[in-house]
């Protein structure tokens, strides 16, 4: 049945082909020729006088119908938490799920990029809003006893000069090795860092930001206008660090450490 039908198409186009070239004076010659197989495969050549080429086509009566496809729905990306749901984990002194919130809600306010990639680029970090920063980092505060936050972190890492081993040393982020000499490495991430609020617990332990793979990312949090200081307070602190050779100052005249001159791309978020 089906090759009937193909016959018919065939023959109704080799006539449509001939009326063509028939008044067409000048036109090649055109014919069409039907061959089938004892199979399913039918093919027919098309000859002129010059030129000639052959299709083939398949037509099987026993053939399944082909599968529809079913678009793949497009990724949909996780609601952003709400600043609620930090200050209640903080305010039940769930520390542990309130650092994964905060990191959420970073990557939240960086950007539709920061968003799909899942992390934050340090470059991006300027697209966070100084109002957001200073909410998370007031809950913080608040829920520690002043205890843990970036202004807090940012106020330490001033005090160790701007020095990041010493600042990591200071906040807990790198433990003492029991050997002769004197030796730290980082902690294991998250069993070996403190989720509980303790006298032992170090000044600015918490928030965590991973800087294994860098320190941009988590300079230009703390440099970040959220957490600059008053005049006072800049002028009390660049009285008593010292001039570091080879280092660039920002508008403020402070010295400018390395890392801020030197951009190179940080994933480490």
């Amino acid at each position: 049945m089906a090759n009937a039908s193909l016959q018919s198409f065939l023959l109704h186009h080799h006539h449509s082909f001939l009326g063509s070239s028939s008044s067409n004076e000048g036109s090649p010659s055109v014919v069409l020729r039907l061959t089938t197989n004892s199979s399913t495969s039918i093919s027919f050549k098309l000859f002129s006088n010059t030129t000639s080429s052959s299709v083939t086509t398949a037509s099987s009566p026993n053939s399944p119908a082909s599968t529809p496809v079913t678009p793949t729905p497009a990724t949909t990306l996780p609601p952003p938490p709400p600043l609620e749901l930090l200050s209640s984990q903080l305010a039940e002194r769930d520390y542990r799920q309130a650092d994964e919130t905060t990191r959420a809600l970073l990557i939240e306010l960086a950007g539709e990029s920061a968003r799909r990639r899942g992390y934050v680029f340090f470059s991006e970090v300027q697209f966070i809003s100084a109002e957001d920063l200073q909410a998370i980092d007031a809950l913080w505060r608040e829920h520690s006893d002043g205890k843990f936050g970036y202004s807090v972190q940012r106020r330490l890492w001033e005090k160790s000069q701007r020095d990041f081993t010493r600042f990591f040393i200071k906040v807990g982020w790198m433990k003492k090795l029991d050997t002769e000499v004197e030796q730290f490495n980082y902690r294991a991430f998250p069993d070996e860092f403190m989720w509980e609020l303790n006298d032992d617990t170090p000044e600015g332990h918490l928030p965590l930001t991973n800087a294994l793979r860098g320190t941009q990312l988590l300079g230009n949090i703390l440099t970040h206008p959220a957490f600059e200081e008053d005049q006072e307070e800049e002028a009390e602190e660049e009285n008593e660090t010292p001039a570091a050779t080879g280092q660039s100052k920002d508008n403020k005249g402070r010295e400018r450490p390395k890392f801020m001159r030197d951009f190179k791309p940080d994933y480490s978020f």
